[in-house]
Order: structure tokens, then sequence, then C-alpha cells
């Protein structure tokens, strides 16, 4: 058993190294993807989500009602201010305005309700508002990385006005950062970079945190409008290892390789990744609620008419009292809708993936990712058990076993994700693939064989108790041959020759089945093996192909058994007026040879050597003694029960030249029967 269990091990140590090296590869890494998904499902929580945090959407009702006001996108900026002035009336405690403004308004006049108004006055309009509000964020751009002249941009970035971040070069590097246009970025609270980072198979499950170029570092919008809703100065972000502190939350950001354009050279670029951690879908999946508290750019912007008109307005401004509110484009035309790994309801805008990201960092709900060495373990351990659960004989118990353990490990991996606890379990599952498939296939391939071999050689010739002992582990039973101390034992029909020469050949045959039948049962009976039959004659063996100690006190206990079985047998044969027979019964013990012997086309479990010879032959002596049952002397000192006995004196058998001790094995009148337990007398 010991030897099975290490070879099970081994295979299942085997399952998991190639679990790992298959996980790497770009096909099960989406499909790991696809699990880390199902996590997050799963156990998202919009009914936690930060109350504070409210989205404003530019969709396509706001643009339809302000085309005959202002015009068609991209809108004057004073349109943008208006909204800024009404918000400022909360007032709200920071706006992230996910909208890009580098460049100028060049227009030299146009009407906006009524009014004629320059780009120029526009732009300035939009300074003043974010200036007089003071809570604004803007938006700066991180060029792409093919972007062919990154420099050429019209406002490129050399400072933030939250001030210096105290990071370092294992942060993104950009080719370049545009900032606003000139004036606006001055007047901002902060500015923050809306980078999204879409994985090859189509989510954002990733924000890049922060990006740099010429010393200057750059947060995300997400990141920034967290960090001004805690009031965390610039100066006390820092990296602790791989973890990004920010408050009091420690974000995990681990280093990763960034993939190359296929013509682009030079040595590997590392950046800093975090999971985004989803409270939920932008709509919940009754189609109307949503996650976060949700308005239309045009109601705010219709209220902030309406109160410079000394109306009462359609939203109240106190609603933003303290909300972090993210602005920005959802009409789907305008191409700030991602695909977020939240099933069907996962179509999410720019600005609603960044308030997950700030609602993960104010919350400290972040997404830890298990620790490499103890993914690798995780693997080995999964495929070592996967393989040990397969080891039953039962298909059925060991199908159930391995299922079983893989199904908890997946539910616990979705408990630990809702606990923070992200377990890659791709290398795993694949490990625990190839070990139970490799299971089965050694089950059937080579066990199976020996169970095949066993079924064949013993099914007719074993007890059903140690035939089901040794078709679960034929190991046991080491067909190939191996010494065995055992006994055997020979037993011979009297007066089957007369019988055979007159009697008819129908009832002979019945009466030599009933015969053969009773005597196969009264060795099963004592965990003997029937070896084979020779015309009248049945040999048995104790010890073999199982081990066990009391053999010599099983053969004689079946000696004695077959005696006075023959004996019921012949009463009733004599009431049927059929002849009767008598037996003959030689024991020896002995080491002897056991294993499968003969050709290729037919073989069978027997047993060879000079202690079985001697068996046969004292089984023969029998007619000379006028005995029924003689056992040798290595037998009598086996013995554990006081069986009486009567001694014959000293022998020498034929083909041997030392005498050897033998002695009778009195069968009393009143003694066992063919199930029973010996009499006790004294010798």
């Amino acid at each position: 058993m010991r030897s099975r269990f290490l070879l099970a091990a081994a295979f299942g140590l085997a399952a998991g190294l190639a679990g790992l090296a298959l996980g790497q590869l770009p096909f099960f890494r989406v499909i790991e993807s696809k699990l880390y998904d199902l996590d997050l499902r799963w156990t998202v929580d919009p009914a936690r989500a930060d109350p504070s945090i409210v989205i404003v959407e530019i969709d396509e009702i706001s643009m339809r009602r302000l085309e005959p006001v202002v015009g068609r996108w991209p809108w004057p900026r004073l349109v943008h201010a208006s909204v800024i002035d009404y918000l400022a009336r909360g007032p709200a405690r920071a706006v992230a305005y996910d909208v890009s403004l580098t460049d100028r308004d060049r227009r030299t006049g146009f009407d906006a309700g009524g009014t004629t108004w320059t780009g120029a006055e526009s732009d300035q309009a939009l300074v003043d508002s974010t200036r007089a509000a003071g809570n604004v964020i803007h938006l700066a751009d991180a060029v792409f990385e093919g972007a062919a002249d990154a420099q050429g941009v019209e406002r490129a970035l050399t400072a933030a006005p939250q001030g210096a971040y105290r990071l370092d070069d294992s942060v993104d590097l950009r080719p370049g950062l545009s900032g606003p246009y000139p004036g606006l970025g001055e007047a901002a609270m902060a500015l923050g970079h809306n980078l999204m980072l879409v994985d090859e198979d189509g989510p954002v499950r990733q924000v890049i945190p922060f990006v740099r170029r010429d010393g200057l570092f750059l947060p995300s919008l997400g990141v920034v409008a967290a960090q001004m809703a805690l009031q965390v100065p610039s100066g006390d972000i820092a990296l602790d290892g791989d973890h990004l502190r920010i408050g009091p939350t420690r974000l995990p950001v681990p280093r990763v390789a960034i993939p190359r354009f296929d013509d682009e050279a030079g040595p590997t670029r590392y950046g800093r990744r975090a999971a985004i951690r989803y409270r939920g879908p932008a709509i919940l999946p009754d189609g109307r609620t949503p996650t976060y508290p949700t308005y239309s750019f045009y109601d705010l912007f219709y209220s902030e008419q309406q109160l410079l008109e000394g109306q009462t307005p359609l939203v109240d401004p106190g609603r933003f009292a303290g909300k972090l509110v993210f602005i920005g484009v959802t009409a789907v035309g305008l191409k700030d809708v991602f695909a977020a790994p939240l099933g069907e309801t996962g179509a999410m805008s720019g600005p609603t993936i960044h308030a997950n990201v700030a609602d993960m960092i104010l919350s400290g709900r972040v997404i830890n990712r298990l620790a490499p060495w103890l993914c690798v373990l995780l693997a080995l351990l999964v495929s070592v058990g996967a393989r040990v659960a397969v080891m039953p004989a039962r298909v059925s118990l060991g199908v159930a076993g391995a299922v079983g353990m893989l199904a908890v490990v997946h539910a616990a991996g979705v408990v630990a994700f809702g606990r923070g606890l992200w377990v890659p379990l791709v290398p795993s599952t694949l490990g625990w693939m190839l070990a139970t498939g490799s299971g089965f296939a050694y089950q059937y391939l080579v066990e199976g064989r020996e169970k095949r071999q066993v079924r064949g050689l013993f099914s007719r010739y074993l007890s059903k108790d140690v035939y089901e002992q040794v078709l679960a582990n034929p190991a046991l039973a080491e067909l190939g041959g191996k010494r065995r101390h055992m006994s055997v034992l020979f037993s011979d029909m009297r007066g089957f020759t007369t019988l055979s020469e007159r009697g008819d050949p129908e009832a002979l045959v019945q009466q030599l089945n009933e015969y053969f039948s009773r005597m196969v049962d009264v060795v099963f009976a004592h965990r003997g093996t029937l070896d084979k039959f020779v015309g009248d004659m049945v040999m048995a063996l104790y010890g073999a192909p199982l081990d066990d100690e009391d053999h010599a006190e099983h053969a004689v206990a079946t000696a004695v058994a077959m005696v006075r079985a023959l004996e019921e047998l012949n009463r009733g044969w004599a009431a049927e007026g059929r002849p009767t027979l008598g037996i003959g019964i030689g024991i020896n013990s002995g080491e002897m040879i056991a294993g499968t012997i003969g050709s290729r086309q037919v073989r069978s479990y027997t047993v060879i050597g000079d202690a079985v010879n001697l068996g046969a032959r004292l089984e023969s002596l029998n007619k000379d003694y006028g005995t029924a049952i003689i056992i040798s002397e290595a037998t009598r000192q086996q013995l554990r029960t006081p069986w009486p006995l009567r001694p014959l004196g000293s022998v020498v058998v034929k083909g041997k030249s030392v005498a050897v001790d033998i002695y009778e094995v009195i069968v009393e009148p009143g003694g066992p029967g063919p199930s029973g337990e010996p009499p006790v007398a004294n010798m």
C-alpha cells in the first residue's frame, strides 16, 4: 500500500508541475482571467457602494437637448463651466472631470443661448469656474505608445497642481503627458490620467495607478479622486514593496512586464498594475438601478440656468453636498464605454470605472493575489490529492473523491476572493485533470491489467473474501513468483477407480461433481486456495496468494472437515443406493515457490518445490498405513491447537534420502464437522 501511495504521489507531483507549466500559455492565461471574472461576479456587492460617490453622465439625452442651444459635441467650455458652478453650490467634496480638454477652442464666434461668444472667452469661463470651485480634478492625457511624435503635443505636462509624489522608476513610463489647455491645469485642484488598460480578451480588469514622464508622476483619475477625498498629501503617497500606500489603504500594485508591439525593440519595460475590485455593474440586472447614484448632465445644466433665473431647480444642488462627483461621457457614439468583467451587465463608461477605482481605495476593499510560491504549493497539493483520490478500486469512488476535492478548492477560491484574496486556480485545475486522467489510465493499463489477470487466475479458486482482497490489491499476491512459507494439501478419493470402471458415466459425473463441490466449499471455508483438480484429486494451498500465519492450522482443519463432509455425503449416497467413497489426505508445510506458471497461452497460479512433492507423497502413504490424514513433522511444529495426533514413525519417501517423521490426524467420532473448530486434546 505504501508503494502505491508513493507512486501516486509521484504521479501527482509530475501532473502538478505540468499544470504549472501549461498555465503559463496564453490560452490558459485567458481562461484564468475568465475564472477571475466569475469570482468577481459572484462576490460584487452593489448594496455597499460608497454613497458619497455620484456619476454625472454626458449621455445621448444631454447631447440631443443641448444641440439646439450650444451646438453639437464638442460643446463650448462655458457649458462645462455652468455645471461646475452648479456643483459648487453644494458644494461637492471633489469633482473628477473625465473629459479631455487639451486644446484651446479656436472659434472666433459662436452663438450660445442667444449670446455670441468667442472660443477664448468660453475657455476662460471654464478656467474661472474651476478656480472658483477649488475642488475640480481635470484630465491629462497619457499619450498612446504608438504616437509618432509624443513630444509634439500642444500642451506637454511638466507639473501637477497637487504636488510631487515620492515614487520610483518602476512606475509606467509614457512617451508623453499632455495637460489641459493653458490656465485650466493651473486652476484645477489636481490632474489625473485616463489611460485605460484593456486586456487581450476585452475587459478592463486593471488600472494603471501612476504613469511618469521626465520625473513627473501622474495618478489615474480614480486614484487622485480618492486621494483628494481622503485629503492625503501627494508626498505621503509612496510605494511599499508591491503595495501603494494611499492614506489607510495599501493598494497591491505588482510590477509586471509590459507587452511589446510587434516591431518594438529594446529592453523589456515594466510597470505597476492594480486589479480593480468592482463594486457592481453600471446598471444592476433589473435594467434600471445604477450601482452609484447617476444624473444626466443636461439636468444639472438646466438646473443651473433655473437657479440663475431665480427658479426652483429641477435637481437641488444640495444633493451633491460632500459628494465625490465623476463627470464623463457615456454616450456610446463617443467611444468612452468599455467592457467590464461583470457578464452581460458589464458594459461600463470611463467615469464609472474611475468611480469604482476610487470606491476601492476609499473602502480599502482591494484584491491581493496569492503569493507565487503558494500558488505552486497549491497546484502540487491539489494534483497529489487528485491522484491519491482515484486510488480506490471503484471508479465511482475515485471520481467522487477527485471531483469533490476540486469543487471544494474552487468554492474556497470564491470565498477567499470575497475576502480580498485572488487564488489563481487554472494551474491547479490543469494539474488535477492530468493527475486524475493519468490515475485512471494507470489503473486501467497497469493495475487493471493485474486485476484482470487476478480475475482470470483466481475467480474460481479463492473464497469470496480472499478473492476480493487480492482483487483490491493485486500486489499482495506477487503473481510474478515468490518464495513463501506455506502449507499444501493433497486430497485423493478412495474407490473412484473401481467406481469409474463399473458405474454409469452420467451418475458417476454427478456424484463426482457433488464430491468436488463439497470439498471446494470446505477449502474456501478455511481460507484455502484451490490450486487444481487432477482426476479425482484436489490440491489446495494455504498461505498463498495472501500471507497466512496460521496456514498449517487452516490446512489441518480443512482435512478434518473434508473427512466429516465425506461421511455426510456417504450417508446420503448410501440412502440413495449409490456407492460410497473414501478419502486420503496429505499435508506438508515449508518453503515453496508460488506464482503464475505456464505457457504464453495458458497459465495458472500454483506452487512448486520439494515441500510440494512431499505433500503429494504423504497423501499416497495413507494407503500403506490405512489412514485418512497424514501430516509431516514440519506441519506439526506449526500447529497451535493440540490436535489428536498419532505418530507413524519415520519414513523415507521416494526421491529423498532423509527420513521424515509423519503423523496421523485422528478424526474422532463427534469431532469437528466441515465448518468446525478442532477439538482440544492432549498429546
